[in-house]
This record gives structure tokens, sequence and C-alpha cells, in this order.
């Protein structure tokens, strides 16, 4: 029974975690998109070449004709360029900020009901 238990988990996990990796993937985007950054489709050879060069779902701090630019690749979920200015990174940031600074709150919350409940 546990080797079955076990087998199972195995086969789910791999699973599981990768819709995780999707669903963060997701988040991220919605955020980037929020923050105003642009989302340039890698929809030629050329573009889906130069988006492998890129450090995966990494930013990257770019100059060009004097502006800094943000890049961000994601060539396995959108297979795509998000590029933003000074501005909107800064807005990025926030907006995670505010989302991390809300999910402990909410944790936080949780926490206290559990200690507060009767038992």
């Amino acid at each position: 029974m546990r080797a079955r238990r076990l087998g199972l988990l195995l086969l789910v996990a791999p699973v599981a975690l990768a819709g995780g990796c999707a669903m963060r993937a997701h988040i991220t985007e919605a955020r980037l998109a929020e923050a105003g950054f642009r989302q340039l489709p890698a929809e030629t050879p050329e573009k889906s070449g130069h988006l492998q060069t890129l450090p995966t779902r990494t930013f990257v701090k770019r100059n060009r004709d004097g502006k800094t630019y943000y890049v961000y690749a994601d060539p396995d979920y959108c297979k795509c360029l998000y590029v933003g200015t000074v501005q909107q990174y800064a807005r990025y940031q926030d907006l995670v900020e505010a989302a991390d600074a809300a999910a402990a709150a909410e944790e936080n919350y949780r926490e206290s009901e559990q200690v507060e409940a009767p038992g």
C-alpha cells in the first residue's frame, strides 16, 4: 500500500509543480501588464532565437539610445519578451511588495485566528 501511495505521489508531484510554475508565471505576467510593460511576442524564428539567449524569467537592465529599459523574457509560457521603462519597473516592484504585504497580513490573521479559537 505504501509503495502504491509513493508511486502515485511521484506521478502527481511533477504535474502539481508544473502547474504551480505556470500559475506564478501567469501572476507575474499579469503584474507586468498592469505595471505597463509591453508584451512583444517571439513570432518569428529570429525573435524566438533571440528570446532563447536571454535569462529566463529574470529582469535584465538594458540601455538604448540613452534610456534605461527592463527586459523580462519568458520563452516557456507566453513565448514573449516584456519591455518596460524604469518607472514601469518601479511600479511592478510596488505591485509585488503590495501583494507580499497582503499575503503576510492574511497569514498573520490566520495564525491569530488559530491561537484565539477556543479548543
